[in-house]
């Protein structure tokens, strides 16, 4: 399958919808994922709120008992801390994390900011008074702040309060978690939507490229039948099922073919039927006034010119017989497809009417019809006419002493109907020409022209029921004619 060029508007729909799918999942995947973090964070500040509470609650308690005293009451901080460090454990266990994802840093301060009491004895005796959460706590505010550990490419988190005795501030409790936790879990999540999200996005990609192509194939459907239409071929219609604007589109479309179909359907037969008609009404017009003249009391010269107002009127007839068959076929509009036949059958039955004639005429006539049935579906009467019209155009053009040869067969999933000839043949010039209506030239064998409507109503019958009609021809050889139609 070729694909289509760059240039193409099936490219165009098919990337405006890929970005119509992506990018507003990508925009709610990204908000998501920063909701999720931030609603996790206030939860987690929440948490160590509440545990540096309970901290300060102890702490105030210890410095009510010990006073001033910091080693004492590191140590029975320590001895708390070993209790509560224990629950950590307990979780990592029951919620499969990691001890870096629910470590909990505990930092208690004297009243001067120095840290007297640090879980991970990392700053003991330091001095903290200068950052910004542990100097609003020391001011009786709530005060936090986040931290960069560098070493471990993490966040920290610090939640700082200040610890009352008798009203009086007597030092401050800070809680420190990190960030790992929610970062890992929104990581293993990703990790866990990659494979969907990539069907997903597969899914997506397909599902834009088949609707991109199924509305540049109509698209292309209907450019393909315009130009076959501005091409001169006839019975092309527009695909108008569709209730989108495509089909609003192709239904106005066949209603401006209609009618342009129409005015020059009439302007050139107008043209050709003028023409035709002026032959033969010039030659009873001065055969008329011939008669009115001298020639009439001649009787050899009046039967002369009787006959041909005679031959000419028999052939304004024929035209005219002819025009309405062509104009039924051209126009006809079933509302059910006929029934199907057996081509071969009617072939068979013309076989020996032609037989007849081409004996009459010294041409030898050859039937060649499959035995096993070709169905076809036309109606009989039509497909008689097309078979006539060939087999009387191979008569009128085959010199006596020669041969017609008519065939019928399958041919793959098509029934092939041809006519063969042993004629004058036609010349590579005029072969585009000879299904125009009112074609014609002039017959070897008997010197006359018939209406130039034959081979006409022949490719209108073929065309009206689903079939095609061509020509070969060797120029001084013959001619061969061949229909095929699907098998029904």
């Amino acid at each position: 399958m070729r694909l289509p060029g760059l240039h193409s508007i099936h490219w165009k729909v098919f990337v405006f919808h890929l970005a119509i799918l992506i990018l507003p999942i990508g925009y709610l995947a990204w908000k998501v994922r920063v909701s999720i973090e931030t609603s996790y964070l206030h939860s987690t500040e929440e948490g160590m709120i509440d545990t540096a509470a309970v901290v300060t609650e102890l702490y105030a308690r210890l410095y009510g008992e010990y006073g001033a005293d910091s080693a004492k009451v590191s140590a029975e901080l320590a001895r708390v801390y070993s209790n509560l460090n224990e629950t950590y454990e307990i979780k990592a266990r029951l919620f499969d994390f990691t001890r870096a994802e629910v470590d909990t840093r505990l930092l208690v301060y004297d009243p001067g900011g120095r840290v007297i009491f640090d879980t991970k004895s990392l700053v003991t005796g330091q001095d903290f008074s200068a950052w910004m959460d542990v100097r609003r706590a020391l001011g009786g505010q709530y005060g936090s702040r986040w931290e960069l550990d560098k070493p471990h490419q993490r966040v920290n988190i610090y939640s700082t309060l200040p610890v009352f005795v008798e009203g009086k501030i007597v030092g401050a409790v800070s809680v420190s978690k990190s960030t790992n936790r929610i970062r890992n879990f929104i990581s293993r999540s990703l990790q866990n939507l990659l494979l969907p999200g990539l069907l997903a996005l597969l899914l997506a990609t397909v599902m834009a490229y088949a609707l991109s192509a199924y509305i540049t194939r109509i698209i292309w459907d209907l450019a393909s039948r315009a130009e076959r239409i501005a091409a001169g071929e006839s019975n092309v219609r527009l695909e108008t099922w569709t209730r989108s604007e495509l089909g609003t589109l192709a239904r106005a479309v066949e209603r401006m073919r209609e009618k342009l179909e129409g005015k020059a359907y009439v302007e050139e037969m107008a043209t050709n039927l003028s023409h035709e008609l002026k032959t033969p009404l010039a030659s009873i017009r001065g055969s008329a006034e011939l008669l009115e003249g001298a020639a009439g009391n001649d009787l050899a010269a009046r039967e002369k010119f009787l006959a041909n107002i005679q031959s000419e009127v028999e052939r304004l007839d024929r035209i005219v017989s002819e025009l309405l068959k062509l104009s039924r076929i051209e126009t006809q509009t079933p509302e059910m497809p006929p029934s199907s036949i057996d081509a071969g059958a009617t072939a068979r039955e013309l076989g020996p009417v032609y037989q007849r004639r081409a004996a009459d005429c010294s041409i030898a006539f050859q039937a060649e019809i499959a035995a096993e049935p070709l169905p076809v579906r036309i109606d009989e009467l039509q497909l008689k006419q097309l078979l006539t019209n060939l087999l009387d155009n191979a008569l009128q053009f085959t010199p006596a002493g020669r041969s017609v040869r008519l065939s019928a067969k399958l041919q793959g999933a098509s029934v092939e109907l041809t006519v063969w000839d042993e004629g004058t043949g036609i010349e590579p010039e005029l072969l585009p020409k000879v299904f125009d209506r009112f074609f014609t030239t002039e017959s070897p064998r008997t010197g006359n022209r018939g209406t130039g409507l034959g081979l006409a109503i022949a490719k209108s019958i073929a065309q009206a029921n689903g079939g095609r009609i061509a020509v070969q021809s060797d120029l001084g050889r013959g001619s061969t004619f061949t229909v095929i139609f699907p098998l029904a």
